[in-house]
């Protein structure tokens, strides 16, 4: 009797599962932020770029005596002059939401802008259709911060200490001049981008003229606040004087330091999220290390 040949035992190869790679997506979201903006490179809009602050300071400086004497009647004459000056600085100054790469990146890298991306993006910006292209981003920047910005700064001002019952017309008409200050050019450069307005509601975009001038306005508000409980009787320090003049001075030293060489392009970066960036990053290593070892 023949002896039964012993029985193969079974297979036991394994196929590792192939896990799909994170680099991609890694580099997808390091590319993510949005760089920076500049002023436009033509001899106007470099020229008027400087004189805008300075005569917004100066009407300011000769309307500031009936501004202590009369808030409400200033405040309400001086917002359609407020939303020119801002839509001429606007249209001359800045790039529309949607224009050429030129905007954005001419001070990372002029060579990109003559490259085909981004001659493909003038026919949707405001170079591509001559200045009607820029007027109607002008028009929509002037009256988004108006019908949105207002009641969102009012509400912040009273959650701030602005009197809720009373003073109602000093806090809107203060409102609104910090909307048109800190919102048109915002929306003007950026239009309805979500990605790029998440970067501005987490305070992580980037630095330049436009993005400084609104967290100036911002900060200059609330430094202006805190003469306004001291006792000194002074008839400047009533409400909100102090605020709306802290506002146009920030908005004014936000523009210009933004513009710097030192700031220009710098994101703010918390701790928390620095060190949750670096736990992430050693995290998919420790996973690819893994995953190599298992393919050997």
């Amino acid at each position: 009797m023949a002896p039964a040949s012993p029985s193969k035992p079974p297979s036991t190869t394994t196929s590792t599962p192939q896990q799909p790679s994170q680099h991609p997506q890694s580099q997808s979201q390091t590319r993510q932020p949005h760089p920076p903006v500049s002023i436009l490179s033509s001899p106007a809009a470099q020229t008027y770029a400087h004189l805008h602050p300075l005569l917004l300071l100066c009407l300011f400086a000769l309307r500031f005596g009936a501004l202590v004497d009369d808030p409400v009647s200033t405040l309400l004459g001086a917002l359609p002059l407020l939303a020119l000056l801002q839509g001429v600085y606007a249209v001359v100054c800045l790039p529309a939401a949607g224009g050429s790469g030129e905007s954005s990146s001419s001070s990372s890298g002029k060579g990109k802008g003559s490259g085909g991306g981004g001659g493909k993006k003038r026919p949707h910006g405001g170079h591509g259709h001559g200045e009607g292209g820029k007027i109607i981003p002008a028009l929509l920047s002037l009256s988004l911060p108006l019908l949105l910005g207002t009641p969102l700064l009012s509400l912040l001002l009273c959650l701030f200490g602005a009197p809720f019952t009373t003073h109602i017309p000093h806090t809107i008409l203060c409102a609104a001049h910090m909307a048109l200050l800190a919102g048109t050019s915002l929306i003007y450069v950026h239009g309805t981008d979500g990605a790029v307005w998440r970067e501005i509601w987490g305070i992580s975009r980037a630095i330049d003229a436009v993005w400084g001038a609104a967290v100036g306005t911002g900060l200059g508000a609330w430094f202006g606040a805190v003469p306004i409980p001291l006792d000194w009787d002074r008839p400047w320090q009533a409400y909100p004087v102090t605020i709306i003049t802290g506002a146009y001075v920030g908005y004014v030293l936000g523009g210009l330091v933004g513009r710097t060489p030192l700031v220009f392009g710098k994101r703010i970066q918390f701790a928390a999220g620095a060190e949750e960036g670096e736990a992430e990053g050693v995290g998919e290593a420790v996973g690819s290390e893994v995953v190599s070892g298992t393919e050997k």
